[in-house]
Order: C-alpha cells, then structure tokens, then sequence
C-alpha cells in the first residue's frame, strides 16, 4: 500500500492533523511576497523547508508543498510562467525534507481562478494543471490537495486531470471555499459538493478557507452529513482579519481553533488543518487536543452522519432536486400580446418630476413597463429603486430596473434586492455595468457579474441569500439579462445567453438594432435560449446622436445608410423626423415576428418614444390584448 493510501485508511480510524497556512508563517518570518510565496521555493529554500519542519515538530501528520498558486496561469502575473514546472519540484522536494519520514506530504494545487463570465479555454486549463500537477508527482508527493476551489466545475475538472496523472496510486483530496450557509461561489450547497466530488473519485472531500472559523465549520459538518463513507476535512482561517500597521493580522487563537476542531472530530470530520492566518501553534493546539481522540469506525460515522444531517434539517445522502425558476410578477402581468418596454431614464440631478410625467405618457400611450438604467455609461443618475417605487407607489406602473455589479459589493446588492421586493419591484435587469472611467466617481465594486447576480436573484425566489440563510419568505422577480446586438462574434454571444438562461434568467433585453436583417439575426440567436426576446429599438433623432452612440457607445453599431440618411438633413427637426420614421418603418417591417419591443429613449428627448408606442399600439397586432404567453 502506498504511503498516500496508508494515510487515508488511517483517516477511518483516527482523526489526522493537517498543517497550517505557509504563507502566513513565511510572512511573519520575514519573506518578501511581492513575486507570491512559492518563488520562494527557488529563492529561499532554507526558509520553506524550515517551515515544513515546524509544522511537523507541532504534530501536522500531513503536510502540504509551497506551491498552491504554482501553476502556469498564476505565475504569468508575475512574471514566471516559465518557472512553473521547477517550482513545484523544488517545492515537493522541499515539503519532503522539511517534514521528514514519517510525515504524509501532499502536492497544493489551487484554481486557476477562472471567471464564470469568461469562455475557458479548456485546452489551455488541461495543459496548466497538466504540468504541475506532473511536476508533484515526479518530486515524490504522496497525495495530491486540490484547495481552495470556488466553481465546483473547475475542481471537478482539476479532480479528473489529478486521478489521471496519479492513477491508483495517489489519493486526492478536493476541497472547496463555502460562504456562510455552505453554499459555494458556484452556487451548489454542501450536500451537493458532497455527493459529485465523491463520485467523482476524491478520496477525501473538504471545505478550507472561507469567511472566518464558523464558515468552514458549517460547511464540513454538511459534508459529513451527505458525504457517506468519504472521509471529510476542514481547513478554516484563523477567523476574520484586521489590519495592523499595514499587516493582516487575524484574530483566532490557537486555543479557540483547537476547540473548534474537537468539535468537528465529534462531528465525524477527520482530517482537520488551518489554512490563512494558522500557524505552528495553532496546529500545536489543535494536535494536543486530539491527541486523545480515538475516530469513529465506518459504521459509527455514518451514525454521525445522520444526527448531524437531522439536526441540520436535511435527509443523509439526498441528492437535490432542481427547482424550476419563476417567470416572475413582471411578466406574469403582461396583457398585450405584443408587449413594449419603454426605458425613461432617472434625471442627472434631483428634479425628478419631469421624468416621471414623461414615464405616466409612455405608459398612457401603451408601454407596458418603464425600464430605468443604473448610471448608464457610469454617468451619475439618481437612483433607479427610488424612481421605481415612486412609479409602482403613485402610478401603479410596471418597472424593470437595471442592477449593476459594478456600483455595490455583495452584501449591497442583496440589500437592495430585498428592498426592492418590499416595494413590489417585481423587473430586474441584470448587468455587469459600464466600467468607470472618471477617477472621481470611485472605483467599480464587481463582487458579482452578470451570471453570478442572475444565480443570486434566482436564490432570492426561492427564499433564500447567497449564503444559503432562509429569507423566511421569497422574492418574486422576473429576471431579465442584455444581449449585445453589436458583438462582432453573435453566436459567442448566443453562448453567454444560454449559460444565464441556466442560470434562471426568463427574459431578454437586446442593445438596439437599426436594420432588418441584422435584427432577424439576432432573433435567431437570442430565441436559442427559450426567453422572452425584447428587441431593442433606439430613434436616431439627430446627426451628432447617430454619430456619438456609433463612435463612443459600447455595444452599439449604426449602418452607413442611417448615417448618410440623417447627415443628408441640415435642420434638427428634419433629422428627428427622420429618425422617427427610420425606427417606425424598422418596426412596421419586423412586427409580425417580434415577441415584445424595449424601447430606447434619447437622453434629452424621452417623450420622443410616445409617438412610437402609439404608433404599435394603433397596428393590429400592436392593439389586440391578452394573456401574455
């Protein structure tokens, strides 16, 4: 049996320490950080193997190599993509050294931090953790960690690349970063996590990292709840930091993580370790206090696995069922059968009353919603919540407000989800947001993206925070996402769409088109997704407009006949006539194949969008009302 195996058929029968975090105890002696902690292993061997050394002198029996951000992708930040293959060598090698004979040594592979708003290259990802995970297992690792992971698809297919290269030989232990409530970045919760590592072939599944102590905790104690005969560790930080004198200091004693940690071993967990903010005498800590801890058998463990499992309200080793996304009160309540969204943006300043006069005659002409931007082109606007619910309160009026992760973290954009359910907001648009240009206004936030907040609207009706905390009540939103109708690669585009529509997306709002054919493409693309399609239409009422959203919007494209159409008129009233009739003509010609309209309003002519509703609404089609379907 290989040293790999040996320890984890001891993990049946006892519970194991892990070590502590190597970067923390590297900071405090000294190293220099600014290149990452594992150039260090090339540069300051004497230092990484001492701390191996101190790891195990304080009774770690597994102890991890300095080499959890030394994959190709992560090094090329700092400039040592190349080096990538020597430092995991040089690190196994050294973790070997440092932690002696009797100590199990396993190889830290961390993600490669992959958006979920970006198309992987899997090829290149496959060649990434090809390579060091090769590189680990040639120093002479005994089992591999896969750490820290927060899309559960990427540590899947980590896992997959990790049992190929080991084979039967080297176990591997997957663990993942948990929010509060157990649910990972990715949006599966514990019990999930769980079941597809395990079946997947992780010897060990596990939770580090993570919000504090509590966190970590919450989120082992449901993997033992659904994670059957596979052994389960815990990693936690040393709780929540603080900042010291320019340091991140963090606050939990060694003390209270050897408690935490007798908890989990009476819990089931098996493996526990520190990950940011431990250091030798927490490990030393956790290490005396189960010292006389006998493990549970198999059987016991499963016992465990139930109480723990009935005390957290679920059913052992239960696979969740998919719960189907709402359509949401805004589209529940669409009549017209062929729906039209008017967006009226909110006043750059605080006179508000104009906009909302603007608003009542768009919809007494027959929009059937007001759709608001939030600081479009990060240009300051008042806020759309409170220009909506003045509009929902006062008019009775249907709202669709755009909600950026650019201008709130992610505690911030819950808040404001809650508070817009509590004033019957029932739209939300769902966008990244414009990046910030002007250095006055503050940096961008960009906790969440597009898919991330369509997943967490999605939480929010059924009841429950990106945590995994009940809401003791569910939203009821109707959660809309924008297409680029100018992207240069549509079917790209298409992809992106189909990710969101997976996400709990229901409708779609499109950047606007300016001619037929273009537009019919774009009708092919975004009908893929089986969402509602609102077409967007923007009336060119001026030259300088046509030739301002052409050259300096993103994601809009006006055609060379448009522009010469306008440019040919010297007078202003003659271009917005022209305008007007362009966009009506556009609509007449698409009217019969269109789903619903998003109509776009001139920043300083919003009530320029009348005419047009009531042109739609005095057409057959445009007048004829009903269930919407």
């Amino acid at each position: 049996m290989s040293k790999g195996h040996d320890f984890v058929t001891r993990l049946r029968e006892n519970c194991l320490v892990g070590d502590g975090a190597n970067g923390t105890r590297l900071g405090e002696l000294g190293a220099d950080r600014s290149r990452g902690w594992e150039i260090l292993n090339l540069t300051q061997p004497d230092l990484v193997r001492r701390v191996h050394a101190e790891y195990a002198d304080a009774g770690a029996q597994l102890v991890e190599t300095n080499t959890f951000c030394a994959n190709a992708m992560r090094l090329n930040r700092v400039g040592l993509e190349d080096k990538a293959r020597e430092i995991n060598l040089a690190g196994a090698r050294l973790a070997l050294e440092g932690a002696g004979p009797q100590v199990c040594v396993a190889g830290s592979v961390g993600p490669l931090l992959l958006s979920l708003d970006e198309e992987w290259d899997l090829d290149r990802c496959r060649q990434v953790y090809h390579e060091q995970i090769t590189a680990l297992l040639e120093g002479g690792v005994h089992v591999l960690i896969l750490e820290t992971f927060t899309v559960l698809g990427e540590l899947k297919f980590a896992l997959r690349i990790a049992r190929e290269l080991g084979g039967t030989e080297i176990p591997v232990i997957a663990q993942m970063l948990f929010r509060d409530g157990g649910r990972a970045e990715s949006g599966e919760d514990a019990a999930t996590v769980a079941h597809e590592l395990a079946a997947a072939g992780a010897a060990v599944v596990g939770a580090n990292c993570g919000r504090g102590v509590s966190a970590t905790t919450n989120a082992a104690l449901k993997l033992v709840a659904s994670a059957g005969p596979t052994p389960v560790s815990a990693y936690p930080n040393a709780g929540f930091p603080e900042v010291e004198g320019g340091r991140l200091v963090y606050m939990a004693t060694p003390s209270y993580m050897a408690e935490n940690a007798v908890l989990l071993a009476k819990a089931g967990v098996c493996l526990l370790g520190g990950c940011c903010g431990t250091t030798p005498d927490s490990i030393r800590a956790i290490a005396l206090a189960l010292a006389s801890r006998r493990r549970r058998v198999v059987a016991a463990r499963a016992d465990a696995a139930t109480t723990t499992a009935a005390a957290a309200g679920q059913t052992p080793s239960r696979t969740v069922a998919a719960v189907p996304f709402k359509d949401g009160g805004f589209l529940r309540s669409l009549q017209h059968l062929l729906p039209i969204i008017a967006e009226i943006d909110p006043p750059p300043h605080l006179q508000c009353q104009p906009m909302l006069a603007t608003a009542q005659a768009a919809a007494a002409a027959g929009a059937d919603a007001i759709s608001l931007a939030e600081n479009p082109l990060a240009a300051l606007k008042m806020g759309n919540l409170a220009v909506a619910s003045l509009l929902r309160r006062d008019h009775h009026l249907q709202t669709i407000c755009h909600l950026t992760c650019r201008d709130r973290n992610l505690l911030g954009l819950q808040s404001a989800l809650m508070g817009a359910h509590l004033h019957d907001l029932q739209g939300v648009l769902a966008v990244t947001g414009d990046p910030l240009q002007d250095g006055d206004a503050g940096h961008g936030v960009f906790d969440l993206n597009s898919f991330s907040l369509v997943r967490l609207m999605a939480g929010l009706n059924r009841g429950l925070a990106s945590g995994g905390q009940s809401l003791k009540g569910e939203t009821d939103f109707s959660i809309g996402v924008a297409f680029n109708s100018a992207a240069r690669n549509l079917e790209g585009e298409g992809q992106r769409l189909q990710r969101k529509a997976g996400e709990g997306a229901r409708f779609i709002m499109t950047q606007p088109v300016f001619d037929a054919g273009h537009a019919r493409r774009v009708l092919e693309i975004t009908r893929r997704s089986g969402l509602r399609v609102f077409l967007g239409f923007f009336p060119l009422i001026s030259t300088r407009t046509a030739l301002y959203l052409h050259n300096e919007v993103p994601g809009i494209r006006i055609p060379e006949t448009i522009l010469k159409t306008l440019t040919a008129f010297t007078a202003k009233e003659d271009q917005e006539r022209a305008g007007l009739d362009l966009t009506r003509a556009l609509l007449d010609t698409l009217l019969s194949e269109l789903d619903g309209v998003y109509l776009i309003s001139p920043p300083t002519r919003p009530r320029t969008l009348v005419p047009l509703i009531e042109h739609l609404r005095a057409t057959p089609r445009g007048a004829e009302t009903g269930a919407a379907t």
